[in-house]
């Protein structure tokens, strides 16, 4: 083969290359993307509603997704600068298997109002909105819809849960605490000073400020003036916040999730990554045995071994800075193990309807 003609063959193969990419592109997606506007507890939200394709006639479940706090969108979590969308991902996921999945931007980010909460119930009052926006919808089978929570968000999904008028399909809880705020808090600040390089005196005297500030706050005091922060430690940023939020945060500090799990009136799915440093595998057992200790008539928990708090495989040691890895995809299993759980207890629900009509 000449030069000239070597030019010619490379030529042809990029065009080819480009016009495959190009057919690609315009291959339509499984469902439809709307983007939403709702009212919240007292403030504009913003969310987007992804329609898989249904035959005339049919209905299909439904998914909210409720997303994880502190920097996260209706897409994304946020550690450091690196920004996962993960919710995206779970959601385009799910509708490309033909559920109707609403997901929302938490108050103060992304496209929503930003109106500071005063207590933790405005948080669970927003999603319940969103439960009601994704009920209305045309062809949802109202008999089939699901919370997924992620994080904070589970315990949202949870609370909802515990509403018998609610008539929940399921409810799954991924990463969520079996503990009160302030006990994992103080755990995850612990494991960050280890891994940053803090020696037993840093790390104990640190632990001794942040104890008293919780116990303050969960005695309900609401000015601090003796407690010396300095804005630019990341530590004492925690405090900050804490404080501000004071709020929202004391009851999440004084009320035992594991009393809100078990009264969960719909299936339960506890989904926990084994290298998570942010949520203990601990936590996931607490809330099976207390599932357990009640009876609770559907209850599936998974802990996933290479998993992190983002549902991300992890082959390498847990870290959390192993978190501001974006490189890592969703795993597979995850998906596999929500999507399967799903399906199955929506196609209980649905036999069920069928047999009350």
């Amino acid at each position: 083969m000449n030069r000239i003609t070597g030019i010619v063959a490379l030529s042809l193969v990029i065009c080819l290359f480009a016009l495959n990419a190009s057919a690609q592109d315009k291959i339509p997606l499984p469902y439809q993307s709307q983007e939403i506007k709702f009212d919240g507890h007292g403030v504009s939200l913003a969310g987007t509603l992804l329609m898989p394709k249904i035959e005339s006639g049919k209905r299909a479940p439904g998914v909210l997704i409720i997303p994880s706090g502190g920097q996260t969108t209706r897409d994304s979590l946020t550690f450091g600068k690196a920004t996962h969308p993960i919710y995206r991902e779970t959601a385009e996921y799910l509708a490309a298997r033909g559920m109707i999945v609403l997901r929302f931007d938490r108050r103060c980010t992304g496209a929503s109002e930003c109106k500071p909460a005063e207590a933790f119930d405005d948080f669970i009052d927003d999603a319940r909105s969103a439960l009601n926006i994704l009920r209305k919808q045309s062809p949802i089978d109202t008999s089939r819809i699901f919370l997924f929570g992620h994080g904070e968000g589970a315990l949202i999904a949870a609370s909802i849960g515990t509403h018998e008028e609610e008539k929940l399909a399921g409810v799954a809880l991924a990463s969520m605490a079996g503990r009160t705020l302030n006990k994992v808090l103080r755990e995850q600040v612990r494991n960050r000073m280890s891994e940053s390089g803090k020696n037993a005196e840093e790390i104990n005297a640190y632990l001794k400020k942040f104890d008293r500030v919780t116990r303050d706050i969960m005695s309900g005091m609401s000015e601090f003036p003796e407690i010396k922060l300095d804005p630019k430690d990341p530590y004492d940023a925690i405090l900050g916040d804490l404080i501000k939020d004071h709020k929202v945060v004391m009851s999440l500090m004084i009320n035992d999730p594991l009393q809100v799990a078990i009264n969960i009136k719909a299936p339960v799915l506890v989904l926990q990554g084994k290298k998570d440093k942010l949520v203990g595998v601990k936590d996931a057992q607490f809330i099976e045995d207390a599932l357990k200790r009640v009876y609770h008539p559907d209850a599936t928990v998974y802990l996933l071994d290479d998993d992190d708090y983002l549902f991300k495989t992890n082959k390498g040691e847990a870290t959390m800075a192993s978190l501001e890895d974006v490189s890592r995809p969703l795993d597979p299993a995850f998906l596999k193990i929500l999507t399967e759980w799903v399906e199955k207890r929506s196609n209980s629900a649905k036999i069920a309807s069928e047999k009350r009509d």
